[in-house]
């Protein structure tokens, strides 16, 4: 049996590990964040900051209210609108310490819970990239900590940290509705749980939530329902190609995500976490269980009716690694060797793979064609914004420039790479923000950039709405000498208003 010195000695080191994690980790994510550009999403999202409000066509506005309060603090450069997914990471390392550390009895349970998702291509990119997920996932972890600390000390306001906490994950993404089920079955399952049921705690944290959320959902009572309209037939919505075939893709998208070896391993932590959980009522287990594997489940079957992409099931991962570190904690001095060579595999190949995919950005190592490679959307966004500023210096200066983008993604990155010098409208898109309509038209006279990202012609009815129209030299934007997209530009002038011709 270990000594208390021994074991307070080991505490200390775990400490220690934990703190060297985080430093090494942020120091890099706060240099590696100005190194690559901003991805098209990321680049939309950042058109939310400068236009906010309670709701967008596609996500609740957390990711906009974020960006705009990291770009007023740090600049509107890509280390200010990434700057709050480094504090993210942060939070979200200390949390699945904590969550590690006291579901477990474990210090050491704590640390390599961090550690593995911080190994994870998920969570790493999650904390450098800006989406929605980033917040959401926070969130849903604060939130099934605070449902354990609530059953573990029967302490009644623990069930408002997890109230906020959905609502503050409604706030950021749709999806964290998944968790109101989840908490419900760990509930019914857990004897602890079921005496919960009979109090009013669980039901005003539910209400809270909703309470955090309800501008969200005033907003699209005013808008048609629009995003949530828009989110149901994204997700659920059955299309002519599912089936199998998508099914496939899930678990492939599933085991890239998180690295194949580590996903194989989260899956057999997901399965004895629910056995173990239901046979001995292990409330640790039995809420990693079901803060876990029915995501999963509930993507896989969806993926029958539609495409998944790839992040919609990142849920699961924050509770898997932790039953994974706790679970592997417990038992690894009963491991065989074969099971412990396995779990390093496991973690140095998730540590290959993260490395490679930061890596590649920067310097192409991988052999892929520049123009498949994933990571090329990175890049050249930079050159396109230059380009327009150079086109708009040889245009009448007396007269007002605006740019006119097809894509809400390329709207974003003509927006940022320029520096907000010009409005910048999205074309014959009327569910977006920024799209171009008689309550936002640029006054009779002015001149428009018009570009895109492959189109060789301006679209239909827009020539008309100018004098003229000249195509200019598109620009070829190449990595490493290789062509990985082509950006047709025109210069239109004596822009004539729209005179009815759109809403």
């Amino acid at each position: 049996m270990m000594s208390k010195s021994r074991s307070s000695a080991l505490e200390k080191n775990y400490h220690k590990a934990i703190l060297i994690l985080l430093a090494v980790t942020t120091i890099f994510r706060l240099f590696y964040i100005q190194w690559v550009e901003l991805a098209p999403d990321e680049a939309y999202y950042y058109t939310w900051s400068r236009n906010l409000q309670w709701g967008y066509y596609d996500h609740p506005p957390m990711v906009g209210f974020l960006i705009h309060l990291f770009t007023t603090i740090a600049g509107q450069g890509e280390f200010g609108v990434r700057l709050g997914w480094v504090f993210i990471g942060v939070l979200l390392t200390v949390l699945l310490y904590r969550m590690g550390t006291k579901m477990f009895g474990s210090e050491r349970a704590g640390f390599y819970s961090a550690l593995l998702m911080n190994l994870s291509l998920l969570a790493s990119t999650g904390a450098v990239i800006v989406t929605p997920d980033g917040p959401q996932g926070l969130f849903w972890a604060l939130a099934i900590f605070g449902v354990y600390k609530a059953v573990d000390s029967g302490r009644r306001s623990w069930w408002y940290l997890t109230g906020l906490s959905f609502g503050l994950g409604l706030f950021s993404k749709y999806t964290m509705v998944l968790l109101a089920p989840c908490i419900l079955g760990f509930l019914f399952s857990s004897q602890e749980g079921r005496a919960w049921l009979r109090r009013k705690e669980p039901y005003l944290a539910l209400l809270l939530g909703l309470l955090v959320f309800s501008p969200v959902i005033f907003w699209n009572a005013q808008h048609d329902w629009v995003s949530f309209r828009f989110q149901i037939s994204h997700g659920l919505e059955i299309k002519k190609a599912a089936g199998l075939k998508h099914f496939g893709e899930y678990w492939g998208g599933q085991a890239g995500l998180v690295s194949p070896l580590m996903f194989l391993a989260v899956i057999w932590a997901m399965a004895k976490s629910g056995i173990e959980g239901f046979r001995q009522q292990k409330k640790n287990l039995l809420l990693l269980f079901w803060t876990s594997a029915p995501i999963l489940l509930f993507f896989a079957v969806t993926s029958l009716r539609s495409k998944v992409e790839a992040n919609w099931p990142a849920l699961a991962y924050f509770s898997a690694v932790v039953a994974l570190a706790g679970i592997g904690s417990e038992e690894w001095s009963k491991w065989k060797k074969a099971k412990k060579g396995f779990a390093w595999a496991a973690g140095l190949t998730a540590l290959l793979i993260t490395f490679l995919a930061h890596l590649q950005p920067i310097y192409p190592v991988v052999p892929i064609k520049a123009k498949k490679d994933p990571t090329s959307q990175l890049y050249g966004w930079r050159i396109l914004g230059e380009r327009i500023k150079e086109i708009a210096r040889t245009m009448e200066q007396e007269s007002d420039i605006f740019l006119l983008a097809p894509r809400y993604q390329l709207m974003g990155e003509g927006m940022f790479y320029t520096q907000g010098k010009y409005r910048v409208y999205l074309w014959d898109n009327p569910q977006r923000i920024h799209h171009l309509s008689k309550a936002n038209e640029p006054s009779v006279g002015s001149q428009a950039i018009f570009f895109t990202d492959g189109e060789n012609e301006l679209p239909q009815g827009l020539e008309s709405l100018f004098n003229s129209c000249e195509k200019l030299e598109p620009l070829i934007v190449r990595r490493n000498s290789s062509p990985i997209r082509t950006h047709p530009i025109w210069k239109c002038t004596g822009f004539k208003g729209l005179q009815g011709k759109r809403p």
